[in-house]
């Protein structure tokens, strides 16, 4: 594989990444509680990409690879629902549910109470009290949610919503569309100034005018590639004949 075939082919497959990325950010931007993800790229020596040259690889061919992806954590819209089982938060933090492969963290805050009583989420998660357990109410009377997180019914409290910050967003690895999971060592405290507005949801943080840009760009940066390992394919036929006349 000569260099610039194997450079435009990385970066080929640098533009696949982001497709594939960019069509989940916009075909999540209607999905509350949603963060967009993006890439960072890194330039080394990809020695998988390099198979074949041996020690005759050349010096200074770097290829662009997508080093890593990370979540955009940014505030998103607060929309009105009018739906009480709807939480949103306008502070920093995540709400806590409980899955039988531990916790996870969101910003998605559509509840609802089970037949059993428990307060879960859409996909069946209960959602944690301070403390960790489950949110128990009567299934037959409504609750409301205060902004400091206290969940009543009949007037009385019942339990306060476990909101969580984490020590850094870094920490935080994506489980499914909305939900994310805890790196192992890393550290939660109680969200300070927290403030919950029952009715509301936090809309996806994907501008969809802007992915729609970033998608047409990125198409038209991989057809340059295509075209450059088109032009490399077609130098080398050539050279092949030329040498061919010539012997």
């Amino acid at each position: 594989m000569d260099p610039i075939t194997a450079i435009a082919a990385s970066g080929m497959r640098s533009r696949t990444e982001t497709l594939d990325l960019l069509a989940n950010n916009i075909a999540n931007a209607g999905t509350s509680g949603y963060k967009a993800d993006s890439e960072a790229y890194d330039l080394y020596f990809g020695t998988d990409a390099w198979d074949g040259f041996h020690e005759n690889r050349p010096i200074g061919a770097e290829m662009p690879l997508v080093q890593r992806n990370w979540t955009n954590f940014s505030q998103g819209t607060l929309m009105d629902t009018g739906h009480m089982g709807d939480v949103a938060l306008s502070s920093e933090g995540f709400f806590v549910v409980q899955t039988e492969s531990g916790p996870l963290y969101t910003r998605t805050g559509h509840f609802r109470i089970a037949k059993s009583g428990r307060l879960e989420t859409e996909d069946g998660y209960a959602v944690r009290a301070i403390g960790g357990k489950p949110i128990q109410l009567d299934p037959s009377k409504s609750f409301t949610i205060s902004t400091s997180g206290q969940v009543s019914q009949d007037n009385a409290p019942v339990a306060s919503l476990e909101i969580l910050s984490v020590d850094t967003v870094d920490n935080l690895t994506k489980r499914g569309g909305t939900y994310f999971m805890l790196s192992p060592g890393a550290k939660t405290s109680p969200a300070k100034d927290t403030e919950v507005l029952q009715g509301k949801v936090e809309a996806s943080n994907v501008e969809p005018t802007q992915a729609a840009v970033k998608l047409v760009g990125v198409l038209r940066q991989f057809e340059t590639l295509q075209k450059a390992v088109r032009i490399a394919s077609e130098m080398g036929k050539e050279a092949v004949e030329q040498v061919a006349k010539v012997g």
